[in-house]
This record gives C-alpha cells, sequence and structure tokens, in this order.
C-alpha cells in the first residue's frame, strides 16, 4: 500500500502500513521506454507488478523486497497488475506476515513481510520536518 501524508496537516489518506512503497503495472513497451530514457535504469521487459521503491526502514525493506522486483503472489494468490496487489494488501492484517513471491533477476524468491501500523511513524517524520523547518527559518 502506498500511504499518502500531507505535510501541511495530519491527514494520512490510508490506514499506514507499508508493504511495497510505490508499484506500478509494468508492461514490456513501458519497460523498453523507461530503459531507453534512462540509461542507468535495468526494468526487465515483463509484464507485472514492479516494485519501483521500497522506503528504509519500512516492512517491505525489512521482509526483503527491492526495487525492479516483480511481485507474483501475495498470500498464496497471483497478482497480475497493481490493482489485484491493492485489494489484497488492503485487506491484510496488521501485524500477520504476508508470504510474497518475487521474482528477481530471472530467479522466484519466496519472502515473508509483516505489515505494520506506520501512522505514528509519519506523525513524528511530519513534526522532525516541521522542526527542522522553523529552525532553518530563525537562521
Amino acid at each position: 500500500m502506498v500511504v499518502s501524508l500531507d505535510i501541511r496537516t495530519d491527514a494520512v489518506s490510508h490506514i499506514a502500513f507499508c508493504i511495497f512503497d510505490i508499484q506500478t503495472t509494468m508492461t514490456p513497451s513501458l519497460a523498453k521506454y523507461i530503459n531507453r530514457l534512462s540509461p542507468t535504469a535495468a526494468v526487465p521487459e515483463r509484464d507485472g507488478v514492479m516494485i519501483e521503491k521500497v522506503f528504509k526502514h519500512s516492512p517491505a525493506k525489512e521482509g526483503g523486497l527491492k526495487k525492479f522486483d516483480f511481485v507474483l503472489e501475495i498470500d498464496g494468490k497471483r497478482v497480475f497488475n497493481a490493482d489485484d496487489a491493492h485489494l489484497i494488501l488492503d485487506r491484510a492484517a496488521i501485524g500477520e506476515a504476508l508470504s510474497i513471491k518475487v521474482l528477481r533477476d530471472d530467479t522466484e524468491i519466496a519472502l515473508e513481510v509483516k505489515p505494520e501500523d506506520l501512522s505514528p511513524r509519519l506523525k513524528q517524520i511530519r513534526q522532525e520536518r516541521l522542526k527542522r523547518k522553523r529552525s532553518k527559518s530563525k537562521q
């Protein structure tokens, strides 16, 4: 689940538990286009749900997920697009481990990720950012 935090307010748009931090439905033609635009990109040219970013200290990172992993299954359910992944993740219980099968470098890997409530951490990050902003404006 991608969690959206409005820095100007305390609004968190979803219950905050990150499994995948940023994901997209990838196609071979989209991957080719991305790889042409950025020579350093190494997006596999295949269909599926690709993880674009994994945030530090997130359940995704702790569970071993990496950028450019392609999600094949979540909790035994096949994932064909980002909507499939979101549907499964939205129903996941905080604290209960999910099995996630990914394809990384043409190898299937089974991982376990435990969703956690990140709302308190997001609030703390917001407060730290506001503090830094205030201290910079006083200088």
